[in-house]
């Protein structure tokens, strides 16, 4: 008997712990008059290519085109953003620093996400003046060692940051026209306290096409949404209210 009421009360534990952790998975909203969305962003290989096969490979692609370009890991959603649109947002700035190293120039983070309008801000630590530019923003100036450049993230999409004194030295800076999160190492996001409705979520990755989707937040619900995204694959697949 002993034995029985031990295994029944591990059996609640484990149940119990099960439920916690289910419940765990949805965030919550600050403001029950808004809504929200969440899930996870997963990468779909080409058709023909596993994603085994490339998880930890190293090289570059067959083809000589590409011979430079390194392999996409879809095992890992890498530098990638979710957002919704019809709906101007605020932000912190996007805060990259210029390292010298022995491999040369680098910037950190190399990737960041900020709100179109919104400000990128470069910090020179290398030891050194170097000049920083920024095509897309119009951006090309001779930043002294120690000081920091400001620039307006003016439109929104992408933009490169480079260091013309090293090649290899650049960063990327995607600039979301609303509500936005880059996803974690899980794949995971979540955009809460926006205006509920019927709107367009959009999923973006460095590398690889982008999606959207339509969705419809009700007001005082987090809605589950996960995305799938991959050369000549775009979709994603609803999931529970919230």
């Amino acid at each position: 008997m002993r034995r029985r009421s031990a295994w029944r009360s591990s059996a609640r534990v484990a149940l119990a712990a099960a439920a916690l952790l289910a419940c765990a998975g949805a965030p919550r909203l600050r403001d029950p008059a808004k809504s929200g969305v969440w899930g996870y962003l997963r990468l779909v290989p080409h058709e023909g290519v596993r994603a085994q096969d490339i998880a930890g490979a190293t090289g570059g692609y067959g083809d000589r085109r590409y011979a430079d370009a390194p392999l996409v890991d879809y095992s890992k959603p890498g530098f990638a953003v979710v957002y919704l649109d019809g709906e101007a947002v605020d932000g912190p700035p996007v805060a990259l620093a210029l390292r010298a190293g022995a491999a040369g120039l680098r910037f950190e983070p190399d990737t960041g996400a900020v709100a179109a309008g919104g400000r990128v801000v470069v910090e020179n630590r290398s030891g050194a003046a170097r000049v920083v530019s920024c095509p897309a923003a119009g951006v090309l100036r001779r930043v002294e060692d120690g000081a920091s450049l400001a620039f307006q993230a003016g439109r929104a999409g992408e933009l490169e940051v480079f260091a013309p004194d090293d090649p290899r030295a650049r960063a990327r800076v995607f600039a979301a026209p609303g509500p936005f999160a880059a996803v974690d190492e899980a794949g995971r996001y979540a955009l809460l306290d926006v205006e509920p409705g019927a709107r367009r979520l959009h999923a973006w990755h460095s590398r690889l096409p982008p999606a959207a989707r339509a969705v419809e937040l009700a007001p005082g619900t987090v809605t589950r949404v996960d995305l799938e995204l991959g050369v000549g694959h775009a979709g994603g697949e609803g999931g529970d209210a919230r």
